[in-house]
């Protein structure tokens, strides 16, 4: 056992996972990376199903990030590794979290897995989406989240192990240096973006940093539990979105990307995330009293570009 409360954390190397090391170690932390693909100390394979489960002995929670990137071509293989990479890691840890082996005698007491805004499917116009709002299992990536949630809670689960489980549902994740964002600005900084589709459909974003924060803030919060819309407050439409960042690189965005054009370059990938429609609010972090740095596109934009 070590002073300092030990988070143990899959997915250290990845965008979210290096900002998240980086602010719990700053706030008297210890990260403890667990080590995928791996059947050494400290490690976790998920092909064997095998976890080193004495790394997790005296850890104050678990904080689960690791899984297949979403952004690539979704041949039949590629689905499969998406699917399972976070169906099978998040069973793995969460069935040693919720049925702890006798030889831990201090087990996690905190379980922090990411999910997704897909949880609520892949199209609903004109609806704004809350933790409360029906979940639906439309798309596969809708069927991806429901097969994640479902693994971080399995039979058994729940307050009465005294095993804290949060759902991080998370949206498009502004950063320069990863993700969506570092994606679109060679064509927004050359004057060739312009809004996907319709433009008409919402996009539920957060700043790298705000979701860092929420990640932390949800770990210290012993009330927060079950489903976290981890986005912004504010919800805009594609061609707001694709307008402010053009504003933001000082550029032009009147070059529109029709729907076709998407979904012959990207496949069903480009259809269920550049075509999405989910306006998706954090009420529960909200109502918890969590504050965003940059609550607004505009300022959201302008700080992940500086940083």
């Amino acid at each position: 056992m070590t002073s300092r409360p030990r988070i143990v954390l899959t997915g250290a190397t990845g965008l979210v996972g290096r900002a998240l090391s980086k602010a719990l170690t700053a706030k008297g932390y210890e990260v403890a990376p667990l080590r995928s693909r791996t059947q050494g100390p400290g490690g976790m394979d998920v092909a064997s199903g095998w976890l080193d489960t004495s790394f997790l002995e005296g850890a104050h929670a678990v904080i689960h990030l690791a899984g297949e990137p979403i952004a690539q071509r979704w041949t039949t293989s590629a689905k499969e590794r998406i699917l399972s990479s976070r169906e099978k890691s998040t069973s793995l840890l969460a069935v040693d979290l919720v049925f702890p082996a006798p030889e831990l005698r201090y087990p996690p007491k905190v379980f922090l897995s990411m999910s997704g805004i897909n949880r609520y499917g892949i199209h609903r116009p004109g609806e704004t989406l809350t933790e409360s709002s029906a979940v639906s299992d439309e798309g596969f990536l809708g069927q991806v989240s429901a097969a994640w949630e479902k693994a971080a809670t399995p039979e058994g689960a729940g307050s009465e192990r005294g095993i804290r489980t949060v759902h991080l549902r998370t949206g498009m994740v502004l950063a320069a240096s990863g993700g969506a964002l570092k994606a679109m600005l060679p064509a927004f900084k050359a004057g060739l973006g312009g809004r996907v589709g319709s433009g008409r459909q919402m996009v539920s974003w957060i700043r790298l940093g705000d979701l860092v924060s929420m990640i932390i803030w949800a770990l210290e919060s012993p009330w927060v539990e079950g489903p976290l819309n981890a986005v912004a407050p504010h919800p805009v439409s594609q061609a707001d979105f694709a307008r402010a960042l053009g504003r933001a690189v000082h550029r032009p965005a009147v070059i529109p990307a029709p729907a076709w054009a998407v979904k012959l370059l990207f496949g069903q990938m480009g259809a269920e995330t550049l075509l999405a429609d989910l306006a998706v609010e954090p009420h529960k972090a909200a109502e918890g009293g969590f504050r965003w740095s940059t609550p607004d596109l505009p300022a959201a934009l302008g700080a992940a570009l500086r940083e």
